[in-house]
């Protein structure tokens, strides 16, 4: 993609001197800071800070300090190895942008919701491109870069004004205090559909921009891609998740060890997909979403992700694709025709959505306010943009307007939000589930996500596993045995055990949906604190089963080891004669447990 860009904005042909040093980390800093000032700014004033960050580089470009100060826009931006550097890292912005937004891409809510999903965000995606690709063969021929076959430009420039940007559409979801709404679960499962489609529509027309229309090779580069995405779900999720779990035995080290591989398979994915004659950032997307799915996964991988992609690189790209936006380039006909192509984005969206939202189910004020919501384009038709421009396909009039329908509808797609949700009261089936999802997420026991039961058998364990599946009947669950294993070396070769191996039978019986781990350790203590390490969120043990009391050697040795929140069960009595408790007597004193 950078090599793309290099009859524009020149190429590398030597190392940097010092002065271009300089001009690199005078560029890098400002595009940084004043990104995240108006993003800070924007964010403030109730808008989506990727508007912000926009609005950056067109206030650092020619159009506004271009006319300014003459000179210090030529100085900051005029060197063009300079400019190569700063784009290689605008575009290793973009790909963990995609990385972030394929971890965010839940396939979840996109199964739970299909049927609505699928419908609305074919009607939200088909409408606007019946609409906007025909209309993209009328536009002024300056919005077409040079050479370009008109059908190839109307692909990519329909495609800008017809995708959603699910960060957008998220951020304005959850600054309204509405993404937990059953129609904002419907808008982020359709928003995450379209996504996923656009990105691989965007890969199409990438491959017949570079190469023409050569059904043979397009078939090729598509059936290359599928490939890759199904190695990807499979054996790479299976590498990725064995080479999480081997790290995160290291405590403090897992989390910077985890990212690197992360990325590293972020960027074997771009190799990929570029090597397709597609686009990188498809790779990077498509690991994210896998990854997102792995069973080992330091939970701290994706905040930090985040950060780093939210605070430094996201700005770049941003800033970046704002620079090369020349209001100038607009007269008074390509402002006509582009206020006409946002507007006429907008209402493809809304009828589109309420199309698409009928025949899922979802009708009336909900379906509004889906259309509503999935009428931002933001950083998806950001990146079609740039990735036009850098293929030749749009002009740089072209492109000014499509980054500024990006700005202008994830500007409006709040304000058309806020004026369908005002005053719309909460039906009471959905009220009490949102009382309940609240909840789980304020309880500190009640949004766990993955639960580790140790056990050897025994009616506590039993009825320990039986109190989970009632509380937690969607947490993933490990039942995991542990069988001692003989301080002897040559009778552990011989796999002998100590004594009579565990039986889990009973307890997986309460646990259907429950798999089972089983290891012999001379320290079973040690082992099951080890498991603990990889990413569980609670440990549930029966207490003995012996006579010794609630708690012997074993019990005590675990709760010292593990580092996440135990919870020890007694049963009295017999099982089959008592079912799960009405009255909880919880005895607290003046600590943290």
């Amino acid at each position: 993609m950078a090599l793309a860009m290099a009859p524009v904005l020149g190429a590398i042909t030597a190392p940097l001197s010092d002065h271009q040093i300089l001009v690199l980390l005078v560029q890098l800093t400002v595009l940084v800071g004043v990104a995240r000032i108006t993003g800070w700014i924007f964010r403030r004033a109730g808008q989506p800070s990727v508007v912000g960050e926009l609005v950056a580089g067109v206030l650092l470009g020619p159009s506004v300090l271009g006319r300014i100060s003459p000179s210090v826009h030529q100085w900051l931006f005029g060197e063009p190895g300079v400019t190569s550097v700063a784009f290689g890292l605008a575009w290793l912005g973009v790909i963990m942008l995609l990385v972030v937004i394929g971890f965010e891409t839940n396939l979840g809510i996109i199964s739970r919701f299909k049927g609505a999903a699928l419908a609305s965000a074919a009607g939200a995606l088909l409408v606007p491109l019946a609409v906007l690709v025909p209309a993209s063969f009328l536009v002024p021929e300056s919005f077409v870069g040079a050479g370009t076959d008109r059908g190839v430009f109307a692909g990519f420039f329909g495609l800008a004004l017809s995708v959603a940007a699910l960060p957008v559409v998220a951020k304005i979801l959850l600054d309204l205090d509405l993404i937990r709404r059953n129609f904002a679960q419907v808008t982020l499962a359709a928003g995450m559909t379209m996504d996923s489609v656009g990105w691989l529509v965007l890969a199409a027309l990438s491959g017949v921009a570079q190469g023409g229309f050569r059904p043979g090779a397009l078939a090729l580069s598509m059936a290359g891609l599928v490939l890759f995405v199904a190695a990807t779900a499979t054996i790479g999720r299976w590498i990725l998740d064995r080479l999480f779990r081997l790290v995160m035995g290291r405590g403090a080290a897992a989390t910077p060890a985890a990212v690197s591989i992360l990325l590293v398979a972020a960027l074997l994915g771009g190799v990929v997909t570029q090597a397709l004659h597609l686009e990188a950032i498809i790779g990077a997307f498509v690991v994210g979403v896998v990854a997102a799915t792995t069973r080992h996964q330091p939970p701290q991988v994706r905040s930090v992700l985040e950060t780093v992609t939210t605070g430094f690189f996201a700005p770049i790209f941003f800033a970046f694709s704002g620079l090369r936006v020349d209001v100038s380039l607009l007269d008074g006909t390509a402002l006509a025709w582009g206020a006409g192509l946002v507007a006429a984005s907008i209402v493809a969206k809304l009828v589109g959505g309420a199309i698409g939202g009928r025949f899922g189910g979802i009708r009336g004020r909900e379906a509004v306010a889906l259309g509503s919501g999935l009428s931002a384009l933001g950083a998806v038709g950001i990146v079609v943009a740039i990735v036009g421009l850098n293929l030749g396909v749009v002009s740089e009039t072209g492109y000014t307007v499509m980054i500024l329908a990006a700005l202008v509808t994830s500007m409006l797609a709040p304000q058309l939000l806020k004026a369908v949700v005002r005053k719309w009261e909460v039906p009471a089936e959905e009220a009490e589930r949102l009382r309940a999802e609240e909840l789980r997420e304020t309880s500190e026991l009640l949004g766990v996500k993955r639960i580790l039961i140790p056990t050897r058998g025994g009616a506590n364990s039993v009825y320990a596993a039986r109190l989970v599946s009632a509380v937690f009947p969607e947490t993933e669950t490990t039942v995991m045995v542990v069988d001692l294993a003989p301080r002897s070396w040559w009778l552990r070769l011989l796999r002998r055990p100590a004594g009579s191996p565990g039986n889990p039978d009973e307890v997986v019986a309460e646990l259907p949906r429950s798999r089972m781990v089983r290891k012999r350790s001379v320290d079973p203590g040690a082992a099951i604190a080890a498991e603990a390490r990889l990413g569980y969120d609670l440990v549930v043990l029966g207490a003995t089963e012996t006579g010794e009391g609630t708690f012997n050697t074993v019990v005590d040795r675990i709760l010292a080891l593990v580092e996440i929140p135990s919870i020890v069960v007694r049963f009295p009595g017999v099982i089959e004669e008592r079912g799960l408790p009405g009255n909880i007597l919880v005895p607290v004193t003046a600590t943290r447990s």
